[in-house]
């Protein structure tokens, strides 16, 4: 391959990389504001001036795009997963672990934008649903001691509720006037480590 003819390659996957990247942004923009279900292909393609032929050379469809926007999330989820043990054994690692969660869902905000569109899951293309089905049973999992009580277990479901509210679906919590989302973060923070604190304590 001569030097003219690897730049335009280079070129090309840049550009093609470009579009699917604006498809994305798009798409996400589409989703959030209209739903999935209101979003169809036709509209992404108008947004940007594509054709559907356009569109359909970089996603073959709809749920493709979806899957374009969450899976760099689901992705760094499933890493986060595959690093844990079985169980935590202190109250501080189950708090260490929590806390890079909540990091990764902060980390990829448009991704977490397009989830909290219907806090139902039905909405989801199958293995989008069962991918992240898996990641809520794996982390209340991870929230919960060996042999906790039933009504701490209860209390790590609630903890894991608590912490999705406050970073997924954020439309519909109250809130104090004038208060910073990083402060209350920090407050939210300090009371589920209380919390975790709290159910160990108590085995």
């Amino acid at each position: 391959m001569n030097v003219k003819t690897e730049q335009r390659t280079t070129r090309q996957a840049g550009d093609k990389q470009s579009s699917r990247e604006k498809i994305l942004d798009v798409a996400t923009d589409l989703f959030v504001e209209h739903g999935y279900t209101g979003t169809p292909l036709s509209a992404i393609a108008a947004q940007l001036d594509f054709t559907k032929a356009a569109l359909y050379y970089h996603f073959k469809s709809k749920a493709d795009i979806l899957s374009g926007i969450l899976s760099p999330l689901l992705d760094t989820i499933d890493e986060l997963l595959e690093q844990a043990p079985e169980r935590f054994p202190d109250a501080q690692q189950r708090w260490e672990f929590l806390y890079n969660y909540s990091q990764v869902l902060l980390s990829h905000s448009r991704a977490v934008e397009v989830l909290a569109i219907n806090s139902s899951n039905t909405w989801l293309p199958d293995e989008i649903k069962e991918r992240i089905e898996y990641h809520r049973h794996r982390t209340i999992e991870l929230a919960m001691l060996p042999d906790m009580s039933d009504e701490d277990q209860v209390k790590a479901i609630v903890i894991m509720d608590m912490l999705h509210r406050e970073i997924v679906f954020t439309d519909d919590r109250m809130v104090v006037p004038g208060m910073k989302p990083e402060r209350r973060r920090e407050i939210v923070y300090d009371f589920i480590r209380e919390a975790l604190e709290s159910t160990a304590a108590g085995r």
